[in-house]
């Protein structure tokens, strides 16, 4: 095991970003009304959650699996290039910034004036957006960490 790769910036920012995935994901999917608990992928009045969760799950794989091939001696610069793995980011990063901005939009609807009003919705919302701009933020950091040091 290379703990040694968790003491760099980019591991320390690969790992937030798989703790943070894993928090937008388990707000955005795990629902709990009064006693009832229970997965959901489709939103009444909400259509674009099935689509912001699939982007959070696919970055979330994403980013855990370059966590974990480095974590286990697999270097993924040297293995796929830094040039691929920069598209990839940059991949990611648009997907997290569309998701981010629907989510963000979703506040306002699901709110007491929105739309599609919604108590228990809405807090969700607001917890998904903040940890999708902080995923956001995270790949902007790893691009350029990347770019200029790896």
């Amino acid at each position: 095991m290379n703990f040694e790769f968790m003491r760099t910036l980019h591991g320390f920012i690969n790992f937030l970003q798989v703790l943070f995935g894993f928090a937008a994901l388990f707000a955005c999917s795990f629902i709990w009304r009064d006693t009832d608990l229970y997965f959901q992928f489709i939103y009444r009045g909400f259509g674009w959650q099935s689509v912001i969760l699939a982007i959070l799950f696919f970055t979330w794989i994403f980013a855990l699996m370059v966590f974990l091939s480095n974590l286990f001696d697999k270097d993924v610069v040297g293995t796929i290039g830094k040039m691929k793995l920069l598209i990839l980011y940059v991949i990611c990063l648009a997907c997290l910034i569309i998701s981010a901005s629907l989510e963000s939009w979703y506040i306002s609807r699901s709110g007491t004036t929105g739309k599609h009003p919604d108590h228990v919705y809405h807090p969700r919302f607001i917890a998904v957006t903040v940890f999708n701009w902080l995923l956001v933020v995270s790949y902007i950091v790893l691009i350029l960490v990347t770019f200029f040091f790896v």
